[in-house]
């Protein structure tokens, strides 16, 4: 019985790893990276988006450089968060954003503030998610 208990701890204390790299969410979540100069701190989704993010699958991460605020739980280091700047901000001056697909691809990079609707209907219009409402519908 105590072999089961401990067997079952260590794959609980497994499943709720944090997130290391982006590559964890990987066909799990379409991904949402925001590079912004300003403080994050009152910068947060509200309720009225979280419902339309949770129903396309999306993992949005929000950096200021210094902070990440992020609808999942995350431990990015800040050597990962310098080369996230990097890889994707690509020296843009100004704040900017990036939608990521379920397969790791941009398909999308828009400078300045986000821009929730577009990203939305770009999810939308997006194979695998029509897919996913055939599979909701009963199609």
């Amino acid at each position: 019985m105590i072999t089961l208990v401990l067997a079952f701890s260590i794959l609980m204390n497994f499943s709720q790893d944090s997130i290391q790299s982006l590559e964890d969410l990987k066909w799990k979540y379409r991904i949402v990276l925001a590079f912004q100069d300003e403080d994050l701190s009152n910068d947060i989704v509200s309720d009225s988006l979280q419902t339309s993010i949770e129903e396309r699958k999306v993992a949005y991460f929000l950096i200021d450089g210094k902070h990440v605020v992020a609808n999942v739980e995350a431990d990015f280091s800040e050597a990962y968060i310098r080369q996230l700047h990097t890889r994707y901000k690509m020296g843009a001056k100004n704040d900017c954003w990036l939608l990521i697909g379920l397969d790791g691809g941009v398909k999308l990079r828009k400078d300045n503030g986000l821009d929730w609707p577009l990203i939305f209907k770009t999810i939308d219009s997006m194979p695998m998610r029509r897919s996913e409402g055939r599979k909701i519908n009963g199609y």
